[in-house]
């Protein structure tokens, strides 16, 4: 079907394109990805330019946030226009279309209409995954045209406007664009996710919800690290925040979260309650309350004293008590579960001053706090107990043995009173 498209011509290179804008529904219709090409089999492994289609990746992470997120967005398609030799523009200049003298010839002679027949086929170069992705959200159905699990179908998704960079069918030029767009498309880091990544629910919940709400942004440390200097004024780091808000969406929900995928908005809904109310409770701890009475400047040192005389404050140990208050939540019947504002009172009654020879092995190595996953893990299931977990014999044994080899001189102290 021929149609006429507003578009601005430009060029790059030797590499003559335009730059339009279609709806997402008229663009999926308008597509056609390499693997459906006649000549596609017949093609040498050098010419097949184009990576296969990962339509797990697809249905389980791209689509759902295209039909879950209000928020979407993704960026301009670069597509190959073959039969393009009817395929026609026409400026504004060469229309004779007279413009004010502050907008010269020269630009306006870059827009214009793109005239085109119809019987063009329009390959992506980049964005056959986004592609893919549109089709899935519009339609909630897989390649296979089955229903997608965990996916509710966004009909408005096809309304919304695609960017779209066209260039003339060039196969040399075609790989090329393919091979150099991907290469050289760095991966962010994991620091970098934390502030900016929109498709990790967890990590929006952290820094949109938990950090502000809850803890206040200046208390919380970002970047890569995660320890806090010893004259430092911050409470925490995003990185604990994260990674304690991971272990609670796994306890409370039973498995484990799938941060590449949005989730429904019903579910991401219900994770932001359980993570408020479990930040609610843990903020308790006495140490904690006392750091975040007051978070001006003028309580900065304040908690750089709290943090010196208390063990619980530092990053790593916030971790461990989480954990530990989350695995007290694991018990055999309701009876030997504790809550997290019972497993809070409990914390609060321990001596957790880095002075305290009960924590050499445990939380410290001299003057130095423990680290690794290895030492967090064993902290975590020696504070557990101390604080009154219940364990069988066999686990009590082993627990013992595990003490006793972690820590050689001594033996498993007894339980808090």
């Amino acid at each position: 079907m021929a149609s006429s498209l507003p578009a601005f011509r430009g060029s790059f290179g030797s590499t003559e394109f335009f730059v339009l804008t279609m709806k997402a529904g008229e663009f999926v219709r308008s597509m056609t990805i390499p693997k459906e090409l006649e000549e596609w089999e017949d093609l040498s492994p050098e010419e097949k330019f184009q990576r296969e289609i990962n339509y797990k990746r697809v249905a389980t992470h791209i689509a759902p946030y295209l039909a879950h997120d209000n928020d979407r967005f993704i960026g301009a398609f670069i597509v190959e226009v073959r039969g393009d030799e009817e395929m026609e523009f026409e400026s504004l200049v060469d229309a004779g279309i007279k413009f004010p003298k502050a907008l010269p010839n020269s630009l306006m002679n870059q827009f214009g209409i793109l005239y085109l027949s119809g019987s063009e086929v329009m390959i992506p170069l980049d964005g056959q995954h986004r592609l893919a992705a549109l089709e899935f959200a519009i339609s909630g159905k897989d390649e296979r045209k089955n229903d997608i699990k965990g996916l509710t179908p966004n009909p408005k998704v096809a309304e919304d406007t695609c960017t779209v960079i066209l260039i003339r069918h060039d196969l040399e030029k075609a790989r090329k664009i393919f091979n150099k767009v991907n290469k050289y498309a760095k991966p962010t880091s994991k620091a970098d996710n934390l502030i900016t990544d929109d498709s990790d629910y967890i990590a929006v919940i952290t820094r949109e919800i938990i950090v502000g709400d809850i803890i206040p942004r200046r208390l919380v440390k970002t970047g890569s690290s995660n320890t806090i200097p010893a004259n430092a004024p911050e409470f925490t780091t995003l990185a604990t925040i994260y990674e304690i808000n991971l272990r609670v969406e796994d306890v409370y929900t039973g498995k484990k979260p799938d941060v590449a995928k949005t989730p429904r908005p019903e579910d991401k809904a219900l994770a932001v309650q359980n993570l408020k109310g479990f930040w609610q409770d843990f903020i308790q701890i006495d140490a904690y309350a006392n750091s975040l009475a007051d978070s001006s400047e003028a309580g900065d040192k304040r908690r750089i004293d709290i943090r010196m005389n208390s063990l619980a404050c530092r990053p790593i140990v916030q971790r461990i008590l989480a954990e530990t208050i989350l695995e007290l939540q694991i018990g055999d019947g309701e009876k030997n579960k504790l809550s997290v504002p019972e497993a809070v009172a409990k914390i609060n009654r321990v001596d957790w001053s880095p002075e305290n020879p009960l924590w050499q092995g445990i939380l410290l190595n001299g003057t130095r706090i423990i680290a690794g996953a290895s030492p967090l893990k064993f902290a975590v299931r020696v504070i557990a107990y101390l604080l009154g977990q219940p364990l069988d014999e066999q686990e009590l044994k082993k627990l013992r043995k595990d003490f006793e080899a972690n820590i050689p001189g001594r033996s498993l102290p007894e339980k808090f009173t």
